[in-house]
């Protein structure tokens, strides 16, 4: 579409996907507003957000499920909870790494006895892998 600084918008795309929910929904918005300040048209505007909604859709509803299918073993309320507290403890960085963390955290726990518990707590379908 001729946006300007096209790998500055795929770069920061790439980098809010790792945010779970709201990540992409900002990386469609940002974008497309930016179209609309460029060229000042909502043709553009239109055509980017309902191009980069479909694909942001299609990756997060089938992609990544098919890829990733249950191999990270978190629920998804364990998984928005996380977003919310390492959001809150260090703002992007920690939704950043709010699902590596918490996985690393069901790894760890898992491991030992006294915290089986808090492992098959944060699991998805409450098995250990």
């Amino acid at each position: 579409m001729d946006v300007d600084a096209p790998f500055f918008w795929a770069l920061l795309m790439f980098l809010l996907n790792y945010i779970p929910t709201v990540g992409s929904l900002i990386a469609t918005i940002f974008p497309a507003v930016f179209s609309l300040v460029q060229f000042g048209e909502f043709t553009p505007f239109l055509i980017i957000l309902i191009g980069l909604g479909i694909l942001e859709w299609f990756v997060g509803n089938v992609l990544e499920p098919k890829i990733m299918g249950n191999s990270l073993n978190i629920s998804p309320l364990v998984t928005i909870i996380a977003l919310v507290i390492w959001g809150q403890i260090w703002g992007i960085t920690g939704m950043l790494l709010s699902v590596p963390i918490t996985v690393t955290m069901v790894i760890i726990c898992s491991q030992f006895k006294n915290t089986k518990a808090i492992a098959i707590l944060l699991s998805e379908n409450g098995e250990l892998n």
